[in-house]
């Protein structure tokens, strides 16, 4: 027998006792998740010939069936439920059944505030089955994660008078590509304990001049929509405001799951939620928007482990999944921790386009005046970004100069791309009938997730399939082109020393912010898939029928809410 080690996480607290069964805990979930087979062939044949479908992946690259039959025998013999969905093995049982069947013991708190629970040791399996493993998520509930979302301290000093840019703000900065809407195009937004109120919803759209959306709400877990009655729900809010004003053909689905307020963790919950996207029967997205997470330590690095090999299914099946790299700069964490550098997760994941923050500044016509890396200017954020000591160094970053700080060892690089994201050059929203300006890479990633909305109804029109992988594509010269690259900022924050910007990939602003339309003629205009290796043509070189007409410039909307 080995123990999978990476399933402890660093915890402090009182009134913890170790034991192995609990009457308070008779059904808990949990859920193991088995690494892919052959992840290297599945890479080239992706960049080859593009996404496979679900089932040809499961097909190729899914454990063999004997594994998955030993592992069901193995966890089944002392009682637990078990039920096989794609990569993961759905566990459900006792404290007792899960201490017996991994040879464990927990932590346990239980008092009127809280039941909480963590694993004393690592789980034990066969040595024939351990090299499936890539982590058991479920067996502690103190992970958490919030929303990467914040607001300006001096709120009237927002863009438009103090409410924040507005769509066509955006749209003309950015250089959305036009007579596209994002229509046959499925955005998935992940939510957590996060709902909204359709009426703050359909002002928004009406002040952006846009039809509503088709919206659908799916609770993975029971969890529902609370109609915008709570102050974090401003997060879910602005995701679907923002990726239904810039992609408004666009089907949206929100997915919720539990925050990880009760027995269930955050770490569960996002599982819980990819794969009811990745597994969805109809209108499977094609794009995911993940707006959540704390730094890589908070979370056990089996946890990491599971959602990247979930991750790795989405990109070698055609779904692009856009993270936002965070709001705490090089520091990192939501809460109250070492300063030293943190990565966050679940944007450290390779397989996610890890998305920072920048400055933007407008000039006339919302062309973009000035642009820099979102820097901490009055204790209020940075931009998340830095080197994962979780993960390993991608393929595609294998050719950058990797900034390591003393003590560290050489990991995945965050973030890959940019937008803005700073408050003080905020977005306006309408929640709980209010206008008012929020920033964070919260917004930023639902920005790229509606632009790559636009981008793959392009490619659909063309014959071409979903971006899915989208990392051999952005990590090439021509996409520089495509990028405007952020020379100015840093992302030192909460006394932690960071990162500057620079020329090309930095860790703060990644390779930049987005020319939508160059993007678009670069991503439309060439084959799906290109190695780093052999870029593909510039923009500048790809076909006229490609380049979308030039962006019309439009105006802000008026500063009242309708009727």
């Amino acid at each position: 027998m080995i123990r999978a080690v990476g399933h402890q996480v660093k915890w402090r607290g009182s009134g913890f006792r170790q034991v192995s069964s609990h009457p308070a805990f008779k059904a808990l979930e949990a859920e193991l998740v088995l690494k892919p087979k052959d992840p290297e062939r599945a890479i080239e044949q992706v960049i080859a010939h593009g996404p496979y479908s679900v089932a040809e992946f499961h097909r190729r690259h899914g454990p063999p069936p004997e594994v998955t039959a030993d592992f069901i025998r193995y966890l089944s013999r002392r009682g637990l439920e078990v039920r096989q969905e794609g990569l993961s093995l759905l566990l459900r049982g006792s404290l007792r059944q899960y201490a017996e069947t991994f040879n464990v013991s927990f932590f346990v708190q239980d008092n009127k505030k809280a039941r909480r629970y963590v694993l004393a040791r690592d789980p034990e399996f066969p040595e024939s089955l351990h090299p499936w493993v890539a982590g058991v998520v479920g067996l502690e509930n103190l992970s958490r994660a919030r929303p990467f979302l914040r607001t300006p301290v001096q709120k009237d000093q927002a863009p438009n008078q103090g409410q924040g840019y507005w769509p066509a703000d955006i749209l003309n900065a950015y250089r959305f590509p036009p007579n596209l809407d994002g229509s046959g195009v499925t955005v998935g937004i992940l939510e957590f304990s996060n709902g909204y109120n359709p009426e703050d919803l359909a002002a928004f759209w009406a002040m952006a001049d846009v039809t509503d959306p088709k919206l659908t709400f799916v609770s993975v877990d029971g969890t529902p929509n609370d109609n915008g009655q709570n102050p974090w729900d401003a997060e879910a809010t602005l995701d679907v405001e923002w990726v239904g004003a810039l992609a408004p053909g666009a089907q949206i689905i929100v997915f919720e799951a539990a925050a990880g307020f009760t027995d269930a963790a955050f770490g569960l919950s996002l599982l819980k939620a990819l794969r009811a996207a990745l597994h969805a029967s109809q209108n499977r997205p094609q794009i995911l928007s993940i707006s959540y997470g704390d730094g890589e330590t908070r979370f056990p690095k089996a946890t990491m482990e599971a959602w990247s090999a979930l991750f790795f299914e989405g990109a070698m099946t055609g779904v692009t999944t856009l993270v936002a790299s965070g709001d705490s700069g090089a520091y990192g964490l939501q809460e109250i921790g070492r300063p030293v550098p943190h990565v966050d997760a679940p944007a450290n994941c390779p397989w996610v386009v890890a998305v920072g923050g920048t400055h933007l500044d407008l000039g006339a016509g919302d062309t973009r005046a000035q642009e820099t890396g979102w820097t901490d200017t009055n204790n209020n954020g940075a931009s998340g970004g830095g080197i994962s000591q979780v993960f390993m160094v991608p393929p595609y970053q294998s050719g950058l100069h990797l900034p390591l700080k003393p003590g560290m060892r050489a990991g995945r690089g965050v973030p890959d791309v940019a937008a803005n994201a700073d408050p003080d050059s905020g977005y306006a929203i309408v929640f709980q009938g209010q206008i008012g300006p929020v920033g964070g890479t919260s917004v930023a990633a639902p920005v790229w997730a509606a632009l790559l909305a636009r981008i793959t109804q392009g490619r659909f029109l063309r014959g071409l399939p979903a971006l899915g992988y989208l990392h051999p594509s952005l990590y090439t010269a021509s996409a520089e082109k495509a990028l405007h690259d952020i020379l100015v900022g840093n992302n030192n924050y909460f006394g932690v020393e960071g990162y500057q910007c620079g020329p090309g990939w930095d860790a703060v602003t990644g390779w930049g912010t987005p020319d939508g339309q160059a993007l678009y003629a670069y991503l439309v205009g060439v084959p799906p898939y290109q190695s780093a290796s052999a870029p593909p043509p510039s923009p500048a070189t790809t076909p006229a029928e490609a380049e979308p007409p030039a962006i019309a410039t439009a105006q802000a909307p008026e500063q009242s809410l309708p009727g």
